[in-house]
């Protein structure tokens, strides 16, 4: 066989090979709309807060209860704010919390470098039962009372509450509770 004979046998068969493979493999399939209906989501929210007017000495100090005049380390200054709970959802779970240290706004000079104050906080609800760690949607309208504490420790000579706390003027800032959602 010639070579020319030989190159048209296989040029017309790579032709078939391909004109056969020109279509596509297809299975057979369909589609059906389904239906998704209507969805509500819930809701987590805390209201404004009302507090009292000023702080006083905490449980522990020697003028517990009684207004706050010139705090010195080792007293701890309470007050309660009350809001309420808006907590919907079938699975919700939600935690209070509050920062573990308070922020002042100092005026006095100079600026103290070693002032810290601890914050810590108790839950009760309008029943004064303890609110519980995980708040749900049980919790939904409950009127919260938040005692706020924070602690003017002791602290030592360099690091913590030294000497340059003393004649000190400054605002405590606001403290911030927070409600978050939490995995149910």
């Amino acid at each position: 066989m010639k070579k020319s004979t030989k190159g048209s046998i296989a040029a017309a068969a790579a032709a078939v090979l391909l004109l056969g493979g020109a279509g596509s493999l297809a299975y057979w399939s369909d589609s059906t709309p389904l239906s998704g209906g209507d969805i509500d989501s819930g809701e987590l929210s805390l209201s404004d807060a009302t507090c009292d007017a000023g702080w006083v000495y905490g449980p522990g100090n020697a003028k517990a209860g009684q207004a706050v005049g010139l705090i010195v380390p080792g007293d701890t200054i309470v007050k309660d704010c009350e809001f309420t709970i808006a907590a919907a959802g079938d699975n919700l779970t939600a935690t209070l919390t509050t920062p573990d240290t308070a922020d002042v706004t100092v005026t006095s000079t100079p600026e103290p470098t070693t002032l810290v104050l601890n914050v810590d906080a108790t839950y009760v609800d309008q029943d004064d039962a303890p609110l519980p760690v995980q708040v749900t949607s049980a919790n939904d309208g409950d009127v919260v009372t938040a005692t706020l504490a924070v602690e003017f420790p002791f602290g030592d000579v360099a690091a913590i509450n030294a000497n340059d706390t003393q004649n000190l003027a400054a605002t405590l800032d606001a403290i911030t509770v927070t409600l978050t959602q939490t995995e149910a």
